[in-house]
């Protein structure tokens, strides 16, 4: 065997594989952020757009990226789970991201700038679905939700510095430099992603060092793969992605995400016009507008802890119960005067909080949901399991609700505001329903919890042997 890799130890400790998703994630999200001030300008003096077509063309690079992302999150998913590791594909995804901006800068056609959002929305897919799968690898079940938050974090930290320093870079230095801002971001992402190492990677040099902690891991990892051996070829008659989808808890949270999606992209696409229109203000105004409520997604840590104490069924359950409130209530801002305005952001605040609220939920249900499955018969997704199929169908529904949401501006168009933000509180209180019906009671997570030792005990091993926190 070779010589083990330069500072092993660190490059696959937990605390690197987090800090690597995070990074990946904030990556992604604040290049899709970076660009959405500058985009308008730019199709009109880069690609001859009429003035006039602009926010046409705008929503339909949106829902580009969107719909690509939908499509290619199940297809990625299959893609991880049998790829011998998580990293390849995770780096496939970075070179997508550059691409894209590559053609964004270079850009002097409407059919060009397609394109290019056509290569984020795939990028965006890999790096959603691959991450989730690498830190679920790489963290205890105990502390998954918590894990998960950090990734929300990283999400709310993108959108909400990308319009302010995209803006900002594109009004004093101009276009180029937006993008050369990307790149020095994308550069950082390349290195760390090229780092990291997976802990089971890691644990081809480990065993070889420390030779009491390798023959006691290796009985551990045998028992998997020998007791599918037996029963594999029964049951991957029924393909992975075939089995999840008959999970109605994974079902649910994928509803949940979806719904989540919508109404993002619904205030993407109405808020704007709503407060040029009631408060008079500019798109500077319109993109502080969403500054408090997106930093209420900095909490989604606290969150995913309070996940991984009360269980995902309570968190879901009351978030979306809540929200109709603050939703409905936003149908009450209907005059340019102080108090509106306040009553306006303070509901938008609200419900950024209870949406973050829910994210780790969702996300760890599923997982929850997979350990059972593996739990109740070992080997039913084959060796490699089925962690990034089962994330990509949550991803899918998410870009599907993003695909969805933009049209709540044409709704608009016939309902008014109040029509739009009552009919997503009544879709939410539907979805809280769901949630409380259908989503794990506290004694099947324990159950699941309980059946989880090996895995518990590998990463473990993992933990220790390879400087893992």
């Amino acid at each position: 065997m070779s010589h083990p890799p330069w500072l092993l130890k660190l490059r696959s400790s937990t605390a690197f594989i987090i800090a690597t998703v995070w990074t990946s994630s904030f990556t992604d999200y604040f290049l899709y952020a970076m660009i959405v001030p500058v985009m308008p300008t730019a199709l009109v003096d880069r690609a001859n757009v009429p003035y006039d077509d602009r926010e046409h063309w705008v929503s339909i690079l949106l829902i580009c990226e969107a719909a690509v992302a939908f499509v290619c999150c199940p297809i990625f998913g299959y893609l991880i789970d049998v790829a011998p590791t998580r990293q390849l594909p995770y780096l496939l995804g970075l070179i997508l991201l550059g691409a894209s901006m590559l053609l964004l800068s270079l850009a002097h056609t409407v059919g060009l700038f397609v394109v290019a959002r056509l290569l984020q929305g795939g990028a965006t897919a890999m790096v959603a679905v691959a991450g989730l799968a690498l830190l679920t690898d790489s963290v205890s079940s105990t502390n998954l939700g918590q894990a998960i938050g950090y990734l929300g974090s990283a999400v709310a930290l993108g959108f909400m510095l990308g319009p302010l320093l995209g803006g900002l870079v594109y009004r004093v230095a101009g276009y180029q430099p937006v993008f050369a801002m990307a790149f020095a971001i994308v550069a950082v992402d390349m290195v760390m992603r090229i780092a990291v190492i997976e802990k089971k990677v890691a644990k081809r040099w480990v065993s070889n060092e420390d030779s009491p902690s390798g023959d006691e891991s290796q009985p551990q990892s045998q028992p998997p793969p020998d007791n599918s051996s037996d029963d594999t070829p029964k049951r991957r008659e029924i393909p992975a992605l075939f089995l999840l989808v008959q999970q109605p808890r994974i079902l649910v949270s994928s509803w949940g995400l979806l719904v989540h999606g919508i109404i993002y992209a619904a205030f993407d696409a109405t808020i704007p016009i709503f407060v040029e229109s009631k408060f008079n203000w500019t798109p500077l105004g319109a993109g502080l507008t969403f500054l408090p409520s997106s930093l209420t997604a900095l909490l989604e840590p606290y969150f995913g802890t309070l996940t991984d104490r009360l269980t995902p069924r309570p968190m879901a359950t009351i978030s979306f119960l809540l929200l109709p409130i603050p939703l409905c209530l936003l149908r009450l801002v209907t005059a340019n005067t102080t108090p509106h305005i306040v009553l306006f952001l303070s509901l938008l605040t609200l419900t950024g909080l209870l949406m973050n609220m829910c994210i780790p939920a969702l996300y760890l249900e599923t997982q929850q949901v997979l350990d059972t499955m593996e739990r109740r018969k070992p080997g039913v997704f084959g060796p490699r399991g089925a962690v990034a199929q089962a994330f990509g169908i949550q991803t899918m529904a998410q870009f599907l609700g993003l695909s969805l949401g933009p049209l709540a501006g044409v709704l608009e168009g016939r309902l008014g505001w109040g029509g739009v933000v009552t009919a997503l509180g009544v879709v939410s209180g539907g979805t809280a329903v769901l949630m409380f019906l259908f989503m794990g009671r506290g004694g099947d997570v324990e159950g699941e919890r309980e059946g989880e030792g090996e895995r518990e005990r590998l990463l473990g091993d993992g933990n220790r042997n390879a400087g893992g926190v």
